[in-house]
């Protein structure tokens, strides 16, 4: 569901019912690509590898200003002040997704939840147009209580069979969007980085805590 950022409630009850929300144009074209001119500065040795092969600088806020102005986002925060306790913005992630024809690479490393806890916002900023081939973010809808019922592995991982078996196709969202595009995701919800089969994605991610 895409929703006018400046309708609070109909962002707070969609994300009460469904666990996600989809915020077109949040930033412009212009904001991004100013945005992106300054992540491709970063030195390579700020970068982790992540459970998926993507590449992650924690704490991007401390070197960008455009990601420090996203982990300070007034809109953002209000939303997560209503949400939930899990509300207080802690870092940014400079994300890097990039295709290689040599392995697989996702971001997140498959299904999984990020804690078990009652709620747990996260908002993203697509810094470039992500397609289907691009390693989009993929959430199940209205999967809250679902997840209590699926065993999990290391690091709140579920598999890949579980979900087959358990989860309505229909309810899958694969969220393809331009730059600029702006979600925020409820990471107790079973949600993925669909592995990347072209081109390279870049993100800003915010987590929240209590």
């Amino acid at each position: 569901m895409v929703l006018e950022m400046n309708t609070k409630e109909n962002i707070l009850n969609h994300l009460r019912e469904y666990g996600f929300v989809i915020i077109p144009e949040y930033w412009s074209s212009e904001k991004c690509k100013q945005a992106l001119s300054e992540f491709k500065k970063l030195p390579q040795q700020a970068f982790e590898g992540g459970q998926g092969g993507d590449l992650r600088c924690q704490h991007s806020n401390r070197y960008l200003s455009s990601s420090n102005e996203f982990l300070n986002d007034t809109f953002i925060q209000d939303i997560a002040d209503n949400y939930s306790l899990c509300n207080r913005a802690d870092r940014v992630v400079a994300g890097i997704v990039k295709y290689n024809p040599d392995r697989q690479t996702d971001s997140g490393g498959g299904w999984h939840v990020d804690s078990e806890s009652d709620a747990q916002l996260k908002s993203f900023m697509y810094l470039t147009d992500v397609t289907s081939e691009n390693g989009p973010f993929v959430f199940v809808q209205k999967s809250r209580d679902l997840v209590n019922k699926l065993e999990k592995h290391s690091n709140l991982r579920i598999s890949e069979e579980l979900v087959r078996e358990h989860v309505n196709p229909e309810d899958v969202i694969e969220m393809t969007a331009p730059a600029g595009t702006c979600i925020l995701a409820d990471s107790t919800y079973l949600h993925r980085g669909k592995q990347i089969e072209s081109g390279i994605r870049y993100t800003y991610t915010t987590y929240f805590y209590e």
